[in-house]
């Protein structure tokens, strides 16, 4: 039972040593892949007000009617804007 037991710390010391490490990555894949750049962070998008109730959307998410105009759905779309 205690071979065991060592035989599974010498491994477990094998896998987790920082001496050990280094010969492990060293003898493994001796080509080395290109860094890569980090993805883009996302653009920011300007935001609009809907003409009708007032809710700020992104623009890319609203609608807009030949005046110019912009709503945040269809139902807006077609009550127009607020006060008419």
């Amino acid at each position: 039972m205690f071979k065991y037991l060592l035989l599974a710390l010498l491994l477990i010391w094998f896998f987790y040593s920082p001496a050990l490490k280094g010969w492990r990555q060293s003898s493994g894949n001796t080509a080395k892949k290109p860094a890569s750049p980090p993805p883009a962070p996302p653009q920011a998008e300007n935001m609009v007000q809907c003409a009708h109730c007032g809710l700020h959307l992104p623009e890319g998410e609203s609608i807009k009617d030949a005046q110019g105009h912009t709503y945040c759905g269809k139902a807006h779309l077609q009550a127009g804007p607020a006060g008419h």
